[in-house]
């Protein structure tokens, strides 16, 4: 008989013989081991115990609608505000009980300062508690703090949330919860790729358990995970292979996570209108049928802005895209999200020959700590690329450095095509032959497709075109010759998409 077996039937025997000392027991004991293995027969047992039972052990009301819910994929907190008790006198277990099903119903609400200042005062709770009180109840610690980190990430806390998903993976992999595990490792794993820290997010990802197939959690504990993974292969420079482990999300599942799931789309997007209308509309449509709590989550708001930002880009909308994304100015203090937002935004600026713009936006993050590679690395490109001072080989080695050590290369293939050239030769030096041989084959785009990058005589006829004019109508308002124009007109469809007048004209229609 298999211990799994054992297990089930232990519990099943004292149940019917309404040994409830027994069940109690046996759920302290076992619970990472029911919840992820027999989540339906926990139910049962939680169900069926007395009420006398449950009020002196107020956590498995909690726990039990914490079940039903996560099992249901319904919304976080609903069903805990009447359930909730506040008894300074209660066992540790049940005092860490009440307090994570008070983040759940800030969370729920979209609270997420009370969520926080709950958080806090749980993480607060525990390390008051004896050090010798702390084991007896190991089982549900895997759960808090994951929960407790989940809150901090989601309003940016990135290394609040570290610690507590390093803590739930600890005492996960004590007390054999894989499914937590899972949850806490992937996690750590993105709050390190969403920094750029490539090299840490990877040795996270190998801790992985082994997740079954068949686990009624398996698809979407490991959300976090395969959005870290997916970064990885885009710092590395495999847009395909990134986009095949996007296509194996179902957000919806892990609705935590919508934020940077989109924006890593929107950033993979193929320089294609089309392409990105689809996905602008697909992403409108999800926000739009959000309910509150997860729809005003402060990380993923954040991420929105990237979101629209990048696809508005592509469609050749570029005041609506600046809008989006709303003030470039950063500084240290800023979060990562919204810096990494700057750099993108400068990094556009740069293609567009504005170089002075693009250096005024990342010359705060030119100080950044070096733990954060997905600000310093393109900050640092830029300097290079606009230096004045004949510093431009010295901070290229610098970026190439930060890069291959982190493993986020992506930044390196948006600098130009000389820049790229060099640094494909540094990283080369550095044992990166692969990364050197794919930034040589990076196609250059053409000062990024949209009405922006246009010269301004090209913009002049573009309007003209737009107008009705003739070419060679156009030819004598601008004193130029016909061969003039339509070498501006060719070279304005390139940068535009587009092939004729006719896609031009649709193309401006849809723009305003």
């Amino acid at each position: 008989m298999t211990e799994q077996s054992d297990l089930v039937e232990s519990l099943s025997r004292a149940r019917e013989a309404e040994e409830w000392d027994r069940v109690l027991a046996l759920l302290r004991d076992e619970w990472s081991a029911l919840s992820q293995d027999f989540p339906e027969l926990l139910l049962t047992v939680l169900a069926e115990l007395p009420p006398q039972v449950v009020a002196q052990n107020s956590r498995l009301r909690l726990a039990e609608q914490y079940l039903r819910r996560t099992l249901g994929r319904q919304p976080e907190g609903r069903a805990y505000p009447d359930i909730i008790t506040d008894d300074p006198g209660a066992a540790p277990i049940d005092r860490l009980a009440a307090l994570t099903g008070r983040i759940a119903v800030a969370r729920g609400a979209g609270r997420h300062r009370d969520a926080v200042a709950a958080t806090d005062i749980a993480v607060s709770t525990l390390r008051s508690m004896p050090v010798e009180v702390i084991p007896t109840f190991a089982n549900a610690l895997p759960e808090f703090h994951y929960h407790w980190g989940v809150t901090f990430l989601l309003v940016s806390r990135f290394d609040d949330a570290l610690g507590q998903f390093i803590q739930s993976h600890d005492w996960a992999v004590s007390v054999g919860n894989h499914m937590v595990d899972a949850r806490a490792i992937g996690a750590a794993s993105l709050i390190h790729a969403l920094h750029g820290r490539g090299q840490q997010a990877r040795e996270w990802l190998a801790k992985l358990p082994p997740v079954p197939n068949d686990a009624w959690w398996a698809s979407d504990a490991t959300t976090p995970a395969r959005l870290a993974d997916a970064i990885l292969h885009t710092e590395r420079l495999e847009p395909d292979a990134a986009r095949v482990v996007l296509s194996g999300i179902d957000i919806r599942l892990s609705m935590d996570f919508w934020g940077p799931y989109f924006a890593l789309r929107a950033f993979l997007m193929p320089d294609d209108p089309g392409d990105a209308q689809a996905l602008l509309s697909e992403f409108d449509a999800f926000v739009g049928g959000l309910p509150p709590e997860y729809a005003d989550i402060p990380l993923n708001a954040e991420y929105t802005t990237i979101t629209r930002y990048l696809l508005l880009q592509i469609l050749h909308q570029p005041d609506r895209a600046a809008k989006a994304l709303g003030d470039v100015h950063v500084n240290l203090d800023s979060n990562v999200v919204r810096q990494t937002g700057a750099t993108l935004h400068a990094l556009r600026m740069l293609k567009l020959n504005h170089a002075s713009d693009a250096r005024t936006i990342i010359a705060p993050l030119l100080h950044a700590s070096s733990a954060h590679p997905r600000v310093l690395i393109p900050a640092l490109l830029i300097a290079a690329e606009t230096d004045a001072v004949d510093h431009r080989d010295a901070l290229l080695r610098r970026t190439a450095a930060l890069a291959v050590w982190n493993q986020c290369h992506a930044a390196l293939a948006l600098g130009t095509a000389s820049t790229r050239e060099r640094l494909a030769e540094l990283v080369r030096e550095r044992g990166e032959g692969e990364i050197a041989d794919r930034l040589g084959a990076v196609v250059e785009n053409a000062a990024i497709a949209g009405s922006d990058a246009l010269t301004r005589r090209e913009s002049a006829v573009v309007r003209a075109a737009l107008s009705g004019r003739s070419n060679a109508e156009i030819a004598a308002d601008h004193h130029v010759s016909v061969n003039t124009v339509k070498t501006h007109l060719r070279t304005a469809y390139r940068k535009l998409g587009v092939s004729n007048r006719s896609q031009l004209q649709q193309l401006f229609e849809l723009g305003r």
